[in-house]
């Protein structure tokens, strides 16, 4: 019941931060960028609104005449000011995409597994704060969250790059059927095999490692894992094969990961 209730919660949650990420695009919110297959151009579109800010229609040119044009309404200052309040953050979004997106040209491996890294070891840590949170213990493992973090530096980053490659060369359309292709061998092969890894890591940190008990570690927990995935990574994969650039996909799939993770890092380390 546990389970089902963070499946369907992570899956809400990933549908509400698509329709957030939309309808803030569709307000002007976000920069707007375009990408080639190596490298990709972020335009703010503050930019836009400060030159679109000067123009004004007929109506309000007329409207502004009459009233002496001296003082602007309530109305007018209202976006200046949010303006004024967006223009950092996209500042501050567009550089780090802009930024970001060259190391995907220039080092894409190593990127795309220093950010796995550091998504593994945040989702450790939480998954950590609300095993505490249940037992009244404060202390927290560090040696775990290292673990979970070499995992998705050294295993994870490098797998998924390797990966997504190999099924976009296989199956390279975006269609329904080609994306349900993608998600199917997903389930198949890259997500038993990456969960097969992650328990593997779990009893090695602990000390507690041998082959048997690997096996049976597998045999208790990988079907449950399993199936909770099927709930969660079909439709992680349903918007990243249609939505989201190829480029991009990584980076999408390690910040879903973050929730992924603090499940599976709840599993791994339940005696």
């Amino acid at each position: 019941i546990g389970t089902m209730f963070l499946v369907h919660g992570c899956s809400l949650a990933v549908l509400l931060c698509l329709s957030s990420v939309q309808v803030a695009t569709s307000l002007s919110l976000f920069p707007k960028f375009a990408m080639n297959h190596r490298q990709c151009h972020f335009q703010p579109l503050w930019r836009t609104l400060r030159g679109g800010a000067q123009v004004q229609s007929s109506d309000e040119s007329e409207a502004s005449a009459h009233l002496g044009g001296s003082a602007s309404s309530p109305a007018t200052r209202t976006p200046q000011k949010l303006q004024g309040a967006i223009i950092p953050l996209t500042t501050a979004v567009a550089s780090f995409g802009r930024l970001y997106c060259q190391q995907l040209g220039r080092r894409p491996i190593l990127t795309k597994s220093v950010t796995a890294g550091f998504v593994f070891g945040l989702s450790d840590y939480l998954a950590q704060r609300i095993e505490n949170s249940k037992s009244g213990h404060l202390k927290m493992d560090a040696t775990r969250i290292v673990a979970s973090s070499l995992v998705g530096l050294l295993y994870f980053g490098p797998a998924a790059h390797y990966w997504y490659e190999m099924i976009f060369r296989l199956l390279p359309g975006t269609g329904l059927l080609s994306t349900m292709y993608k998600a199917f061998w997903g389930q198949i092969v890259f997500g038993p095999s990456f969960t097969c890894v992650f328990f593997a890591v779990s009893l090695l940190q602990s000390g507690d490692f041998s082959i048997g008990k690997w096996v049976a570690k597998i045999r208790s927990d990988l079907p449950g894992a399993w199936l909770a995935g099927v709930g969660y990574w079909p439709l992680v994969d349903l918007i990243s094969f249609s939505v989201v650039p190829i480029i991009w996909i990584p980076l999408f799939i390690n910040m879903c990961s973050l929730i992924w993770t603090i499940y599976l890092s709840l599993v791994a380390n339940r005696k």
